[in-house]
């Protein structure tokens, strides 16, 4: 008679290793359109307008709300991102363009940490 532990055991440990996979970052994270959003606000940005650079970074903020919402597991990056992008929306409307873009610039390149 053979013993059937282990293939069992085998398969309890694949199951509850997929789920702390799963309960970790979420495997999907599309940030594409927030880091273009972003990007078109640090262009306004470097051409010292200072009124669209407040419009689009308001705009990439409102975008990254929705994308918080639509979430389904927890993320590490958004909530980093999220500070980021908030620090640059208060510089914009504070009119300290400089210190907006470099938020901005943060907050992409914690979206685009692997």
């Amino acid at each position: 008679m053979m013993k059937s532990r282990h293939p069992i055991a085998a398969l309890l440990f694949f199951i509850l290793s997929s789920a702390v996979q799963a309960a970790g970052s979420p495997m999907n994270e599309d940030f594409t359109n927030l880091i273009s959003l972003s990007k078109n606000a640090i262009e306004a940005g470097k051409q010292e307008d200072a009124q669209a650079f407040a419009e689009k970074t308001n705009i990439a903020m409102e975008a990254l709300k929705a994308q918080a919402q639509n979430e389904k597991g927890y993320s590490i990056k958004l909530p980093r991102a999220s500070a980021k992008l908030k620090a640059a929306l208060k510089a914009a409307k504070a009119g300290n363009i400089q210190e907006g873009i470099d938020n901005l610039e943060l907050a992409v390149t914690e979206m685009q940490k692997k």
